[in-house]
């Protein structure tokens, strides 16, 4: 067997001597008894002890915290000084695995009685205890305990002439009777061996006689086999544990696992005889594709079953309860039993063809497992879901960006409504609706909490930040929710130790985060980072509603949560109907700057958005309880440009959907060749320094040897006597070429940036690049790049920071920028009118930055986005192609565009002709409604006119005349197809103008920068007065039996007659919508609701709502040829101006939504572009230079951390516990809160009932008046006289 385990330090430093498989006691020779017996030897042969020597291997993944003796616990540092005086050995390693190997060799004593002796002091006596002063604490030396187990020797040979070995070991009268034997010879000697144990036999009372000892020692010599050893330690340590134990005396038959709070797979290939284990699934794939000697080789194709003497198969250990594995080979060379007896009634499962037999051991019976063995194996080959590990490849980073586009549409075909079959996301998807559903009826039904959390994302670095992103737009979209992402190491830190860790600055606690029957959404690339991992088992006990977004269905998390599925019902089918993976089938990348992983996350996650919104919105009861949003058009569009998404991606990386290269068939990619060439131009910053030194070595190692410096040597080629020492020219040229020897490497600096056309007055220093964007994107963008140079030489390092720059970066970084700083910004599309505002920040942001000047130099800055106008103080601006339609705000600018075209040509056409132009004082009204904004963009025209322009473009639209005159072109118009490029500024002055000019009564002032006055002010309350009585005197006319109440009846037939173009559909929908707490009727704070509806207030139609046969909205992409095309026609006939731009307007949160879910996605993608060929150059530099002796690897860093299965600042030692802690304390909350409404039942009946009863009596004491009253008029009138 070959062990191995590459360690991510966490409780001291990484060294070589931490590495694994750890050992505390080196090979000591021992008297052991053989118990394995083999099948053609006498019994006879085993009742002799050998010298042999002995040690005991482990290999451990994750923390040991704590070991117990007694019920006292000793930490970590305690039981390491504990170790060196028991064992007389010292630390051979300070990391706390070798603490585990440690005591392992206490623990190992199967066959040896001076093991087992030393055991039982350790560990088998009540008095039993850790001591860590070497000097006070006294502990005899693995000598004398040799020479009590030759006393127990002795008395087993005696007792082995009336007995056999087998006997005395499985029956526990004979044991007692040897023990009796055992105490009457040490009795006998009891000065010489007893006397130094003394201080560990106290009296019989307390468990600590002599008897007890010998009893405890001869159990250790027949129990304390490999499975018991383990058992014993799983049972006393507390953290976290992915063991694997061997020793020298079971290395020809046995091996043993254990698994808690750490995973461990073990992987079972039968045609080459081949067992992996390891605690990353996709590891022990490893043997997939291996092909030994004399191998038969079968067809792979998948049989539809499971061939368990074939197929490759994984067991995954239980590490949430705790398990424990023995793997024996021996069934078959020794007839003895493979276990001790306290194990014996374990089940053994036959694997490797029979060859090796399992047996497992469960900690906890918390958690359940399948109860048949080969439902419990995972078949990873001919099976469809188990991905295989990756091709190799010369650069496993490029790899990753050019399977993007791949990636990202094959995730998107997996989500077509109009697929037949039905994919493993879908299932989820349905099953996360239905999850959805509950918690919406629960919230009308008034059941939720109002600080409960009723969607929560939770994963770590990348995998969080995308979910921040995701929960923000959510949020937005349906604000009513209450959505968080928080990190699963503050979930962990609150909720998963038995001492909470406090989120400190942050507002999460126990009492601020109710996480009962919430859904919990994870996202975890890998499946396997620990505190995501370890989240999705602690938050079983609060919640089933739990899904895993992630990299393939196979995955750590993903076998957790199908565990969980199989619970929910004894049904076969369970897994898939209570689907809760979402995989987007990426695979486990072994490149650790993380890319494809990233894109396809966020894609996927896009997915979810769109199947969640349409969900929300089929049911007007769950759009009015979440405050919905968000609208079918939104979704429409998302769609539309997240199809469209798949072709800009194919232009910024070069590649397609199919995965060819599109520069093997012609068509080369602009983008992707302006992203490289800047990753080029930054590479030779970067590499500046080590070019410059290696120039100043060659120039040292020629002028020395060579004996003619610079200088010196023009002086001799030019005739001049240097050898004349009184002439001070000579003493001059010496100190010039002294000079060069002192500035040489600056020198040689100045002379690369002028060969190489850089900028001059850039500082000679090391680089740091600033990455601003969107924070999903900055982050993820610093992550990728500092990756990429986390093993590149100091001489050519880099520092990454990143920033928002449309709030902080300026505060946090703009201090820090000198000349030479590299500043790479991605704009949002300001070209919209919601994201003008954005652009303008972040313009405004780079140009501060670039402002900051030293000796005339300042940071070089590059600007990313799909506005194609270069900021005037950046170095460069790279422009992404739109890839979608126009929204109408574009299209309102566009129009504008070409009609005030028009008219300059016509007015000069008027002029050259000496006419006076009919359009003059339209000419006024247009300059006058755009104010600057109109000066600011027409101030590229120069001395041509926009006439001109679009006359020359009907012959030539080269790059370069596009540029000169500030024009781009418009695909979605007919005609006059070139629109002009406009700055940030002059896009929002544009937009301000149109809302401006969409007022009823235009403002006198043309300045669109004044504030308002005081007069607006009071007018504008004035006015939001009379739009409240007006909205009574409505309210009351439609109110016709005045009730104080609308009805459905009234409010249709009130606006029908009012507003008979609006359709009743339409009516009925608003009113239920707007019916918010469901009763039928309308009071007056819900109809005010319906008068802000877009719909009434400006009498707006939108296109109508697809549903299919379930009642779902349909979500497809518009087809329209620009966004709000349909809606216009719609409303066509109204007027134009305010109508457009309320249109306009509408569409703001779908362009937000644009901007979050996909264009950042395209703006990251360049970025990781643009950083790999940085990287890339780097990296093929010093392989280059040094004929590959300095070459490194860039999809590597120093941590050799691809997936954080045990790097966290938390410990999950108590998972389990908290586990168990948080399932009762829910059934206690539910039980309280069952009692309370029973109680309150209860009482209300109760006093309904006393009501009754008091209303019963009541009536009945007046009918008894009345009655008396009859009575008394009968006998009045029965006395009357008679006339």
């Amino acid at each position: 067997a070959f062990s191995g385990h590459t360690r991510f330090a966490t409780s001291s430093k990484a060294t070589f001597e931490g590495t694994h498989p750890q050992r505390w006691t080196p090979p000591s020779c021992r008297r052991v008894y053989d118990f394995s017996i083999l099948t053609n030897e006498s019994n006879l042969q085993s009742c002799r002890p050998r010298r042999i020597f002995v040690e005991n291997y482990i290999t451990h993944n994750g923390d040991f915290d704590f070991y117990s003796i007694n019920g006292k616990s000793y930490d970590l540092e305690m039981v390491q000084k504990w170790l060196v005086i028991v064992t007389g050995e010292a630390m051979p390693a300070v990391v706390d695995s070798c603490a585990v190997a440690g005591v392992v060799d206490l623990l190992r004593t199967q066959g040896c009685f001076g093991l087992s002796a030393r055991y039982a002091i350790c560990f088998g006596m009540n008095s039993s205890r850790m001591e860590d002063d070497e000097e006070t604490a006294y502990f005899p030396p693995y000598s004398h305990f040799e020479k009590v187990g030759m006393i127990f020797e002795e008395a087993f040979e005696e007792i082995l002439r009336s007995s056999s070995f087998e006997v005395i070991s499985r029956c526990q009268d004979n044991r007692r009777s040897f023990a009796s034997t055992v105490m009457a010879k040490l009795e006998a000697q009891y000065d010489v061996l007893v006397a130094p144990l003394s201080q560990y036999l106290t009296d019989q009372e307390e468990g600590g006689s002599l008897f007890h000892f010998v009893v405890t020692t001869v159990d250790a010599f027949f129990d304390n086999d490999l499975l018991n050893t383990t058992k014993i330690f799983m049972e006393n340590a507390k953290g976290s544990f992915g063991l694997c134990v061997t020793s020298s005396l079971d290395t020809k038959r046995q091996l043993c696992f254990a698994a808690r709070g750490q995973t461990i797979s073990i992987a079972f290939y039968p045609k080459t005889g081949l067992i992996c284990y390891g605690s990353e699934q996709a590891a022990v794939k490893a043997g997939i594709d291996v092909c030994l000697p004399g191998e038969l080789t079968e067809d792979s194709t998948s049989k539809g079953y499971m061939d368990t003497n074939n197929d490759a198969l994984r067991l995954d250990l239980d590490d949430l309860g705790g398990e424990i594995c023995l793997l024996d080979w021996g069934h078959r060379r020794f007839k003895s039993p493979a276990l001790s007896k306290p194990n014996r009634d374990i089940v053994q499962h036959a694997v490797m063809k029979d060859r090796v037999r399992v047996y497992l051991l469960q900690e906890s019976k918390a958690t359940k497992q399948n109860s048949v063995f080969n439902h419990r194996l995972t078949s990873i080959t001919n099976n469809r879901f188990i991905k295989p590990l990756q091709e190799e490849s010369d650069d496993l980073v490029l790899s990753d960006i050019q399977d993007i586009p791949k990636i990202c549409g094959a995730i998107q075909d997996d989500w077509r409504s109009d697929k037949e079959a039905i994919t493993l996301n879908r299932l989820t998807a349905w099953n996360l609706s239905r999850c959805l559903r509950q918690r919406l009826e629960a919230h009308i039904a008034g059941t939720v909490d109002s600080h409960a959390t009723d969607i929560l994302l939770t994963g770590c670095e990348v995998s969080l930040w995308l979910a921040e992103q995701f929960a923000s737009d959510l949020q937005k979209a349906f604000p009513k929710l209450r959505i968080q992402a928080v990190s699963s190491n503050k979930l962990l830190g609150l909720f998963g130790q038995e001492i909470a860790v406090p989120s400190l600055g942050f507002p999460y606690s126990s009492h601020t985060q109710k996480l009962d029957d919430t859904i919990v959404i994870i996202v975890s690339h890998s499946g396997g980072t620990f505190a995501p991992l370890a989240c999705s088992s602690l938050f079983q006990s609060t919640t089933q509603n739990l899904f895993v977004v992630t990299s393939e269905w196979d995955t750590q998390v993903g076998k957790q949560l199908r565990n969980l599925a199989s619970d929910d019902s004894d049904s076969h089918l369970a897994p898939v109907i209570n689907s809760r993976i979402f995989s987007t089938e990426v695979g486990i990348r072994p490149a650790e700057p993380c890319s494809v992983s990233v894109a396809a996350t966020h894609q996927l996650l896009t997915n979810i958005f769109v199947y969640a919104s349409a969900y929300i919105l089929s049911d007007h009861r769950f759009r009015r309880v979440t405050g919905a949003v968000i609208t079918e058009q939104d979704l429409q569009i998302l769609e539309r440009c997240n199809q469209r998404n798949i072709e800009a991606l194919t232009n910024i990386v070069g590649v397609d959907s199919s995965g060819e290269k599109l520069s093997e068939y012609g068509d080369e990619s602009e983008t992707e060749k302006q992203l490289r060439e800047a990753g080029n131009l930054w590479a030779n910053h970067i590499l500046e320094s080590a070019r410059a030194y290696i120039m100043t070595i060659l120039y040292i190692l020629i002028t020395v040897i060579s004996g003619y410096p610079l200088m010196y040597a023009i002086a001799y080629g030019a005739g001049y006597d240097i050898s004349d020492k009184k002439d001070f020219v000579v003493y001059l040229i010496r100190a010039m070429d002294a000079a060069i020897y002192i500035w040489l490497p600056q020198i040689n600096t100045i002379i690369l940036r002028l060969v190489q056309r850089r900028n001059l007055l850039h500082r000679m220093v090391g680089r740091t690049v600033v990455i601003g964007d969107i924070p999903w994107v900055a982050q993820s963008a610093e992550a990728f790049l500092s990756k990429i140079f986390a093993v590149s030489y100091s001489i050519a390092g880099l520092n990454v920071l990143s920033g928002n720059p449309a709030d902080h970066l300026v505060h946090r970084h703009t201090h820090r920028v000198v000349r030479g700083t590299l500043l790479i910004c991605g704009r949002p599309d300001g070209r919209i009118s919601a994201l003008a505002t954005a652009e303008s920040a972040v313009c405004l942001s780079v140009n501060q930055a670039s402002s900051i000047q030293s000796l005339g130099g300042t940071c070089e800055s590059i600007t990313i986005g799909h506005n194609p106008f270069k900021l005037p103080l950046s170095a460069n601006g790279i422009f992404l192609p739109r890839n979608r339609p126009l929204f109408l705000c574009e299209r309102m600018l566009t129009e504008t565009d070409v009609k005030e075209g028009y008219l300059s040509r016509k007015n000069k056409a008027s002029a050259s002709r000496g006419e006076t132009p009919d359009n003059t004082s339209l000419t006024h009204k247009i300059r006058k409604t755009f104010g600057k904004a109109y000066t600011a963009c027409t101030k590229f025209v120069n001395h041509r006119s926009l006439g001109e322009m679009l006359d020359a473009s009907r012959h030539s639209i080269s790059t370069s005349i596009k540029a000169s005159v500030g024009i781009s072109i418009d695909s979605s118009l007919k005609g006059q197809r070139l629109v002009k490029l406009r700055s940030s500024t002059a896009l929002l002055g544009a937009y301000m103008n149109f809302e401006k000019k969409s007022d009823e009564k235009p403002p006198e002032d043309e300045a669109i920068d004044e504030l308002a006055s005081v007069e607006d002010v009071v007018e504008r309350a004035i006015k939001e007065r009379k739009w409240s009585d007006k909205a009574r005197n409505l309210f009351s006319t439609l109110d016709r039996d005045g009730n104080g109440l609308v009805s459905k009846d009234e409010f249709v037939g009130g606006y029908r007659r009012w507003k008979p173009h609006l359709p009743s559909e339409l009516l009925v929908e608003i009113f239920e919508e707007c019916d918010e707490d469901g009763t039928g009727e309308l009071d007056f704070d819900e109809y005010l609701k319906v008068l802000r509806r877009p719909e009434m207030e400006n009498d707006i139609i939108l296109p109508t709502t697809n549903y299919d046969s379930r009642g779902m909205v349909r979500v497809k992409a518009t087809r329209e040829k620009y966004f709000g095309e349909a809606a216009r026609k719609i409303n066509a006939g109204k007027g134009k101006k305010t109508f457009d731009f309320m249109l306009a307007r509408s569409q703001h949160f779908s362009q937000e939504l644009y901007e979050n879910r996909i264009a950042s996605l395209q703006r990251f993608v360049s970025m990781t572009v643009m950083f790999h060929q940085m990287g890339s150059r780097v990296e093929k530099f010093f392989e280059c230079i040094s004929f590959g002796l300095l070459g490194y690897r860039m999809d590597r860093t120093h941590s050799i951390m691809r997936i954080a299965t045990t790097a966290s600042p938390v410990s999950g030692a108590d998972v389990r516990q908290r586990m168990h802690t948080l399932q009762l304390l829910k059934k206690v909350r539910h039980s309280i809160h069952v009692i309370s409404v029973t109680w309150s039942n209860y009482q209300k009946r109760k006093e309904t009932r006393r009501v009754q009863a008091l209303e019963l009596e009541v009536s009945s004491k007046r009918l008894l008046l009345k009655t008396h009253d009859i009575v008394d008029e009968g006998d009045n009138e029965t006395k009357m006289p008679v006339c």
